[in-house]
């Protein structure tokens, strides 16, 4: 009788000497949540769609629809390590206006992330705006996005629908923190 047995192939992981990963969208999110939930706030919410305003109401922070927004933005989240490697990285100041940029763009127009911008102020290192794009093509339509967030100033969604069939449609749905 002969015993054979299986080794498992070891294989090293290219970013296995990496500690971390890249930006956190969903931590964002959870900080920001954390930070800002017990503070009432004014929001003015409006809707474009092809320039023209189709809705626009005042609300305020404890009535608005969350979800929505935190799932847009919550989408575009590139920290799994999976996504090692699959975005340029560069970081660069503008001191013009005293900010510290992290830019993440990725390799391949198949990714829905695209653009990721992180800028912080130079002096308290706090977050002064997120700016991601994104980008989902089908057989009958690409859809991108442009989401926008200023700590507790402005949130915007701009989505831009390409129908293989029918008319473009842009919309831009916007949160301005009354203070």
């Amino acid at each position: 009788m002969a015993v054979t047995g299986c080794k498992k192939k070891e294989t090293k992981d290219e970013f296995s000497d990496v500690k971390g990963n890249y930006f956190s969208i969903n931590q964002f999110i959870i900080d920001q949540w954390n930070n800002f939930d017990d503070m009432p706030f004014v929001i003015i919410k409006s809707t474009r769609v092809d320039g023209v305003t189709t809705d626009s109401v005042i609300t305020n922070s404890d009535t608005l629809n969350w979800a929505q927004i935190f799932n847009t933005f919550s989408a575009t989240d590139i920290s799994d390590r999976k996504n090692l490697g699959l975005y340029n990285f560069n970081q660069f100041d503008d001191n013009q206006d005293n900010t510290h940029n992290f830019f993440y763009m990725a390799k391949d127009d198949e990714l829905f992330t695209q653009k990721l911008l992180i800028t912080l102020d130079q002096r308290t290192l706090r977050v002064k705006g997120i700016y991601i794009e994104t980008m989902k093509k089908t057989v009958f339509d690409e859809c991108t996005q442009k989401l926008y967030y200023s700590p507790i100033q402005k949130v915007q969604i701009q989505t831009d629908d390409k129908p293989l069939f029918g008319k473009r449609k842009h919309t831009v749905v916007e949160w301005d923190f009354q203070r």
